[in-house]
């Protein structure tokens, strides 16, 4: 919480030195006179002026209440910074869940299949493969994407996230570019990791006794499946905290009105509720998505037990 409440303020300068600059850059005949009373009031309405301990305070005594509470933001007066985060939450969650499944389901199928053909030209040919995609930025691959797709072949959109109306189609496609930038760029982890585990299961004396007993093909498949799985369950989670960040950017990049915009509008306009309120529920999310991966390990796993 301490941490969340200073990062936003080592940025220079704070909101209404950045909004009455905005504002004489729109209005050339604002006079320097008038520029400082402006600062001085807006300083003194959003507590600005307080000493930094006195504002420390409050944060706490406002993210301490039921429910949570982060003020007002500074940007979008008075509309509470919760609300701000809230609006934005949901296509964030659309974004990240939906790329986080299939690529988890894809980097099963393909870690298994790589395991099951080891040494095979179909093995070396996606090892290194795995290997370069997982150097390759997130937001590098939007702009390339956005250039190729948007704007030399015109077949997909490049920003927002549906064009006149929130229609299922239309969000669909609006989805198609962030979700392979993030489907491409975190389906190698899962792959390694399903690969690492599937390779120690069937080296495992379980499978070389079905291997003996002449069991094989779908059970055998089932049984590797099942044991690997919670390796690839615990990448699955732990992802979640790695692609937050990345999600951010993603989303400014291709202009999604996911927490990334908010995040960047927040910043450039130094709104600290809105910062505050999008860094808790950062964390949040990464805490639930581990504690998610804790309890479904008994569920797939009868040998994890947190029971005496």
């Amino acid at each position: 919480m301490t941490i969340n409440f200073i990062l936003p303020r080592l940025e220079p300068g704070n909101f209404a030195q950045t909004y009455i600059t905005q504002l004489t850059a729109d209005a050339h005949n604002i006079s320097p006179a008038t520029q400082a009373i402006l600062i001085k009031r807006l300083t003194a309405t959003f507590g600005l002026n307080l000493p930094i301990y006195l504002q420390y305070l409050k944060y706490l005594q406002e993210l301490l209440s039921f429910p949570p509470n982060f003020g007002l933001s500074f940007e979008f007066y008075p509309t509470p910074a919760w609300q701000v985060i809230t609006l934005a939450l949901p296509w964030t969650l659309l974004l990240v869940g939906s790329s986080q499944i299939i690529a988890w389901v894809l980097g099963i199928f393909l870690g298994i299949s790589m395991a099951l053909r080891k040494g095979s030209r179909f093995d070396k040919v996606l090892q290194p493969l795995n290997i370069s995609l997982l150097t390759i930025p997130a937001f590098w691959l939007a702009v390339i994407f956005i250039m190729v797709f948007a704007i030399d072949l015109r077949v997909l959109p490049a920003a927002t996230a549906y064009s006149l109306t929130p229609t299922v189609p239309s969000v669909l496609v609006h989805m198609v570019l962030p979700l392979s930038v993030l489907v491409i760029t975190t389906l190698p982890s899962h792959v390694i990791v399903m690969r690492s585990a599937a390779l120690e299961v069937l080296s495992s004396d379980f499978v070389t006794a079905m291997k003996a007993q002449g069991l094989g093909g779908g059970l055998l498949l089932k049984r590797v499946m099942k044991n690997a799985m919670l390796p690839s369950l615990t990448a699955l989670f732990l992802t979640f905290g790695n692609i937050i960040g990345g999600v951010y950017i993603v989303e400014y990049t291709f202009s999604y009105p996911g927490l990334g915009g908010v995040f960047a509008n927040a910043i450039f306009a130094r709104d600290y509720p809105v910062l505050q309120a999008g860094l808790f529920m950062t964390v949040i999310i990464v805490l639930l998505a581990n504690l998610a991966a804790d309890l479904i390990y008994p569920l797939i796993d009868p040998r994890v037990s947190y029971s005496e």
